[in-house]
């Protein structure tokens, strides 16, 4: 039986897609050809991202190119500029948990994506290191920052308010605590149903349930009515983890990811572009290149 037709090519961002980073056009001259090239076929594109929407059209308008996005691990989607899905925890059932996740492991910083703030940290338990250490890493991103606001009030409010996409729960900076995120991340997984669950390196992602980077994909693939045999899926972080299972036959990691995340996908690649002969066998590489 021959090998189904991709006609979507699914990408995570922050170590796929942007890797090897780009700090003033945010994708390298070959990840950026290979995208034009497989859309000039007729090919689709979508961006597959914990990141905020505000970032993704960022980055689609930096591209230059009419692509999609799936942002917040799921919550959010927009297809040729059009928003066709936004889903928000229920405020009560939200803070009930973050309650309980406070008083197990107390972490050091939590995070939140909502609707209008692309990032808002709390105040509360950030002791000088854990502060510290956010700051210099926020100083480094360069084009690949977000703005984010540190505020107890705002915080509280957007859970309030109900217009909370995604949080965010830092376990710890040590190798040992990221170790251990990925752990306590399967073990929140079956105490709390009602909610999402991923991890990314030192931090555990928490969606409203039934959204993740899978559930993101074959809503935008039935919104579509194409099949989900016909879908490459690309990342490199825990959070792609659902994706790689969901659509396994055509999952394709990068070399760089953690053992126990390339083992969920059935290919391991080093770079976007190597995708080229997979995507666009037709279209030579050199000059398409040139021209990115």
């Amino acid at each position: 039986m021959p090998a189904p037709m991709i006609q979507v090519l699914a990408t995570d961002l922050d170590g796929t897609l942007f890797y090897p980073k780009r700090q003033i056009k945010l994708v390298n001259r070959k990840n950026r050809a290979l995208l034009r090239d497989f859309i000039g076929q007729g090919g689709k594109v979508v961006l597959v991202s914990s990141r905020s929407e505000s970032f993704l059209r960022k980055t689609r308008d930096k591209l230059g190119l009419p692509v999609d996005f799936i942002g917040a691990d799921g919550t959010v989607i927009d297809v040729a500029g059009e928003g066709v899905l936004d889903k928000v925890f229920d405020p009560d059932k939200i803070k009930a948990l973050l309650s309980e996740i406070r008083a197990e492991v107390d972490p050091g910083l939590i995070l939140l994506t909502s609707r209008e703030y692309p990032i808002i940290m709390t105040r509360t338990k950030v002791n000088k290191v854990i502060n510290f250490s956010y700051f210099l890493y926020e100083a480094v991103q360069g084009a690949y920052r977000e703005p984010w606001i540190r505020s107890d009030h705002k915080f509280y409010s957007e859970l309030s308010k109900g217009t909370v996409r995604k949080l965010m729960v830092l376990i710890g900076l040590s190798k040992a605590r990221q170790a251990a995120a990925e752990d306590l991340t399967k073990e929140w997984a079956a105490r709390y149903p009602e909610f999402e669950f991923t991890w990314l390196n030192q931090f555990i992602e928490i969606t409203p349930k039934g959204c993740s980077k899978a559930s993101g994909i074959a809503f935008y693939l039935d919104y579509l009515g194409i099949s989900y045999d016909n879908v490459l899926v690309v990342g490199d972080s825990g959070n792609d983890v659902p994706m790689f299972e969901a659509f396994h036959q055509n999952s394709y990691c990068m070399a760089h990811a953690k053992p126990s995340v390339q083992q969920k996908a059935a290919n391991v690649i080093h770079r976007v572009s190597d995708l080229r002969s997979v995507l666009c066998p037709s279209v030579g590489s050199t000059q398409s290149e040139k021209e990115g």
